[in-house]
C-alpha cells in the first residue's frame, strides 16, 4: 500500500502571523456576553436531542479488550482525518471510538430544526 505524503509549503503565500490575526478577529465576532450560559444542558424537554436519530436497527456492540497504539475518540470529520493522517505516516494500529452506529460526527448527529437528513 502507497502511503501519501502531506503537500510540502513553501511560504511564498503563507503568513502565519496574518492568519493568526485573522482568526482571532473571527473569535472574537463569536464571542457572547453570556458565555457557558448560552448553552442548554439536553435534559428535560431536550433530552431527545441525546437520542441517536437513525440507529441501525438491532446494532448491539459487544465490548472488546485490545491493546492498541493510538485510540481516536469520535468518528466525526476530526477523527476520520486523524486517522488517514496516522495511516500517512505508517501507523495503522489504531482504533476509532464512537458513540452513534456510524461514523460522521455533526453530519451524522445533525438534529437542527428543518434539517432534511440524508439518512431519510
Amino acid at each position: 500500500m502507497a502511503v501519501a505524503t502531506l503537500p510540502e509549503i513553501d511560504g511564498t503565500d503563507f503568513n502565519p502571523l496574518a492568519l493568526g490575526q485573522k482568526y482571532e478577529e473571527e473569535k472574537t465576532k463569536r464571542i457572547r456576553a453570556d458565555g457557558m450560559a448560552q448553552y442548554k444542558l439536553a435534559d428535560g424537554s431536550l433530552s431527545h436531542f441525546k437520542d441517536e436519530k437513525h440507529p441501525e436497527p438491532g446494532l448491539k456492540r459487544e465490548p472488546i479488550s485490545v491493546d492498541t497504539e493510538v485510540v481516536i475518540i469520535g468518528g466525526g470529520y476530526g477523527g476520520l482525518l486523524a486517522a488517514v493522517r496516522l495511516v500517512q505516516q505508517g501507523i495503522t494500529d489504531f482504533r476509532i471510538v464512537e458513540k452513534g452506529s456510524a461514523f460522521g460526527g455533526t453530519w451524522y448527529w445533525n438534529q437542527y430544526p428543518g434539517n432534511i437528513s440524508f439518512l431519510q
